[in-house]
């Protein structure tokens, strides 16, 4: 997929593409042959089918709430308010398959077993407005889609310092009076007009007003949106974990947004030994919505040059086999 240049740095971005559908997700698959022979000439050959996880940027719901047991009173009660994972696809290129509207964190091996996905959906007071795959309410378990990069703290804060060192990207520190926005006039970021930035917020940051962003946006404290202020883009509230939405006015998100807790505080940035519990707090609603555009985020994060870290876990034989020879 193409998109245009973020900031004044074209680079090569992550490869790894994750997959919606329920079921086991794997990265990249190898075939591994081996042959012994002894000494009186027997001969054996044996080949194995492994996998590796699911590394790099993966896509998960057109919100996501990344961590176990996210810290969400109930969602917004207005007619208008919508949260869709279905692609809106501005750019006109060949659409993704629907996401989910909401991706929830629920690690199959967990111990206590946690039930975020269910916490999600009884926060909802009108579960017919959550649109996307898997019916409605559309929410999944995105724990197995996002992979290993996107599940772990490790994993995240590299992707994270990835944006940070993007050339071209705009550095703020904690609650800055006003951030750079962005140009897009005709809202397809394949028109050369369309110029989106990268802003990264060292700790904390309030959009409110009446004003528009195009990009990657990235707090790692807490971020606070009100009234109609609007983003095309992806929002990445990584570090802290704190979403806060309030008002009723018509501001939207359009593209994706991932908030997850990596570490204790953004100020000693101790990153936590596992995903901590989101906090998402969403007051009004009015107009509000968030709405999935593969546009305004796989194609974005083609910008960002990133290798993911290694996996930490162990290869997963798929099959294996004894040939003749």
């Amino acid at each position: 997929m193409s998109g245009c240049p973020i900031g004044s740095g074209p680079g090569t971005g992550a490869t790894a593409t994750s997959q919606i559908s329920g079921g086991t997700k794997y990265g990249q698959v190898y075939l591994v042959t081996s042959l012994a022979q002894t000494r009186t000439g027997a001969r054996s050959m044996l080949q194995m089918e492994i996998a590796t996880p699911v590394l790099g940027f993966g896509v998960g719901g057109a919100l996501t709430l990344d961590g176990p047991n996210p810290a969400i009173d109930a969602m917004p009660n207005s007619d208008p308010f919508h949260i869709s994972g279905v692609d809106g696809n501005i750019c006109n290129q060949t659409a993704d398959s629907d996401h989910p509207a909401i991706d929830g964190f629920d690690d199959p091996d967990a111990n206590p077993p946690t039930n975020s996905v269910e916490t999600i959906k009884n926060s909802l007071p009108r579960p017919d407005h959550y649109i996307g795959s898997g019916g409605t309410p559309s929410v999944q378990n995105g724990y197995a889609s996002l992979g290993e990069t996107m599940t772990t703290p490790t994993g995240l804060n590299a992707l994270m310092a990835a944006i940070y060192n993007t050339p071209g990207a705009n550095h703020y520190s904690n609650n800055p009076g006003s951030i750079a926005l962005g140009t897009c006039p005709t809202l397809k970021t394949t028109d050369a007009s369309c110029h989106p930035i990268i802003d990264y917020v060292d700790g904390d940051l309030t959009l409110s007003g009446n004003s528009t962003g195009y990009g990657i946006l990235v707090v790692t404290g807490a971020l606070t949106m009100s009234g109609n202020f609007t983003w095309y883009g992806l929002v990445f509230v990584v570090g802290d974990g704190v979403m806060d939405f309030s008002g009723g006015g018509s501001g939207k998100i359009v593209g994706m947004m991932l908030d997850a807790k990596i570490w204790d505080n953004h100020t000693s940035k101790n990153l936590l030994s596992s995903m901590g519990s989101p906090t998402f707090h969403w007051n009004g609603g009015g107009g509000n919505g968030i709405y999935f555009d593969h546009c305004w985020s796989t194609n974005l994060m083609s910008a960002v040059p990133f290798t993911p870290p290694p996996t930490t876990k162990p290869l997963k034989v798929l099959s294996f086999r004894i040939l003749p020879y």
